[in-house]
């Protein structure tokens, strides 16, 4: 390396300067600085005697690099003064690249220098000293899955009701859904900007995850959350992100399992909406204030909710008056309308629609078939007893294991559905064409027992009138007429005699189930459907 010291002019005791280095692989500026007007400088340290009279000057170059020139006071110390000109030039120049990750560094060591993660950040509105910092929240949503109605969970926080001086609880119960989505929080920590740190072109941003435990986050906790973790693989999925005036963004990609109480009166004509409500768990509303990101509070990855098999996602809507009430002191508890501790809160409301197809194809159809086949047995003779009894019983069977294996697929809920009467109705139904033949089985025998003791008296009536008759009287001659009859009935002879209505009364009876019961059946309908669609209309403004 060579170097030069050019001396320039001299202005007020102070000798203009420059200096320039060749052979190396930077092209060292101009700084001139008075030595004794600049303590902090790392040749001021006391070690060199030898340069306490020395001045310095500065001078900046449009490279932006930077560089001493010292200048001596005498010939004698002309050498020294180079050497620590080049020094002192390298070394400033190592200090103050602008480019690489040495810069990063440094601006990471000095935000953290003094930053204590155990204090809040700042308030966000600069003009109230004393309050809250603003978290604005956004939510992907990446899979929604695992709609379990029939996992009935015991909500781990009991309801009170006070009754005179006795406290009575209760367990509120709640169904589950699963989804996946990335979790994001920004908020603004003036003591991370570093635009002001006076860096030559800082980094847009820094993407800092490994600094995470270093810095102050949200305590933000979901209350409906019943299982959850942060994904892993490949590694922490996650990440935190500084930008110069201090704003901070933090990313999490997290699986969760959450509660959701259903009201399942309309079951399956119902509209269900799951709430998902995010709040700070220590810090009241003084502190942090919760907000949706006013561009895009909550994002669907393209294709979610499509592929539930009961429901279909219908809509998301966000609001933020969910705020939670919460009291710390056990005390408390006689006296209901006291809450020492407001806690900010945002609420996500899924509303999930029970696609009725599903259901028209596994419930409904079926069931009516089941119904329909159940009156073949109007139309079986009467004396066929065998197949109308087997009949009657196969279709109850198997409406009970229907209703059975419907049931099942339900949590057990105290109050009545929806589906509760149609299943009830089927098998009312059902039963009743059992109940049908069980009654004319025993009008017939009864006619048949009354029939045989008129034919027994007629036949004794008889026996004694042919007593009674002369023996000139008993002779009758021979009948030489021939009677044909054709023994197989006409079509319209069969038709007649099933449509006809019959004197006989269990043959009545047959004839009237024929049309009256699938008319009933008909008019149930007409009334069950009409009801739903009203409830409903009237339920969920629809």
């Amino acid at each position: 390396m060579h170097c030069r010291l050019h001396h320039g002019h001299t202005y007020s005791h102070h000798t203009m300067c420059s200096a320039s280095c060749s052979g190396s692989d930077t092209q060292t500026n101009i700084r001139l600085i008075d030595y004794h007007q600049v303590e902090k400088a790392w040749f001021a340290s006391g070690n060199f005697p030898l340069l306490q009279s020395i001045h310095h000057q500065e001078y900046p170059l449009e490279s932006g690099r930077t560089a001493f020139c010292i200048v001596p006071e005498n010939e004698m110390s002309h050498m020294l003064a180079l050497i620590v000109a080049v020094v002192a030039a390298r070394a400033a120049h190592v200090s103050r690249r602008s480019t690489g990750g040495t810069q990063e560094q440094e601006i990471l060591n000095e935000l953290l220098r003094n930053y204590d993660m155990r204090v809040r950040p700042p308030p966000t509105n600069y003009s109230d000293p004393q309050g809250p910092v603003t978290v604005r929240v956004n939510i992907m949503i990446r899979m929604l899955s695992k709609i379990d109605v029939v996992n009935m969970v015991r909500d781990q926080k009991q309801l009170f009701v006070t009754v005179g001086r006795a406290v009575i609880g209760w367990f509120v119960q709640f169904q589950e859904y699963s989804m996946q989505l990335t979790f994001r929080e920004q908020w603004i920590d003036s003591r991370l900007a570093y635009s002001q740190l006076g860096y030559h072109n800082p980094p847009k941003f820094l993407t800092v995850p490994h600094i995470k435990n270093n810095l102050w986050i949200p305590d933000t906790f979901f209350p409906t959350e019943k299982a959850a973790h942060r994904h892993l693989i490949d590694t922490d999925n996650m990440f935190l992100r500084i930008h110069p005036d201090g704003k901070v963004l933090y990313s999490s990609r997290i699986s969760i399992t959450s509660s959701c109480h259903m009201q399942l009166q309309l079951y399956p004509f119902d509209l269900q909406y799951c709430d998902f409500d995010l709040v700070s768990y220590a810090h009241t509303m003084k502190d942090i204030v919760y907000e949706w990101d006013y561009s895009a509070p909550v994002q669907l990855k393209p294709g979610v909710g499509s592929d539930l098999p009961n429901f279909q996602l219908q809509n998301i809507t966000t609001n933020d008056d969910c705020t939670s009430h919460t009291n710390t002191e056990l005390s408390a508890y006689s006296n209901p309308k006291i809450f020492p501790g407001s806690y900010a809160c945002l609420r996500m409301k899924l509303i999930l629609k029970r696609q009725f197809s599903y259901y028209l194809v596994q419930l409904y159809g079926p069931t009516t078939m089941i119904v329909i086949v159940s009156w073949v047995s109007f139309w079986i003779d009467m004396h066929s007893t065998a197949g109308r009894v087997a009949l009657g019983v196969t279709t109850l069977l198997t409406m009970t294991t229907m209703q059975a294996a419907i049931n099942a697929k339900l949590p057990p809920v105290s109050y009545v559905k929806v589906v509760d009467v149609w299943l009830g109705a089927c098998q009312t139904f059902v039963f009743g064409a059992l109940l049908e033949y069980a009654f004319v089985s025993y009008k017939d025998s009864s006619r048949k027992d009354e029939m045989a003791k008129s034919n027994a008296t007629r036949k004794a009536q008889k026996r004694r009138d042919k007593m009674d008759i002369p023996a000139s009287d008993a002779y009758q001659p021979p009948c030489t007429c021939h009677l044909y009859r054709d023994m197989r009935p006409s079509l319209r002879d069969r038709l007649r005699r099933y449509f006809t209505k019959p004197d006989y009364l269990p043959a009545k009876i047959d004839f009237y189930a024929r049309f009256y019961v699938p008319l009933g059946f008909l008019a149930f309908n007409i009334v069950y459907w009409t009801s739903c669609f009203m409830m409903a209309s009237k339920m969920y403004q629809i």
